[in-house]
């Protein structure tokens, strides 16, 4: 399953770079579970999202990462 959802993040962040998505993240919603449509059978922790486009998807840690010092962190119950 790790397996999947490192290839699923790698997609969506190269389609993303392509449509030249923002680089720092306004959201940030982690602790739950995010299931993009493109990707069936995958799920992931947490969403980076800048206005509406989300910037990445991924475990907790890795998408915290990315928050600024304007983000807003919200965690998922």
């Amino acid at each position: 399953m790790r397996r999947a959802n490192a290839l699923a993040t790698a997609l969506v962040l190269a389609s993303l770079a392509a449509c030249g998505a923002a680089a720092e993240p306004t959201l940030i919603l982690f602790g739950g579970t995010v299931i993009p449509m493109t990707a069936p059978g995958v799920a992931f922790e947490a969403i980076a999202i800048a206005g509406e486009r989300i910037l990445a998807l991924g475990e907790d840690e890795e998408i915290l990462a990315l928050a600024g010092p304007e983000a807003q962190v919200i965690e998922l119950e």
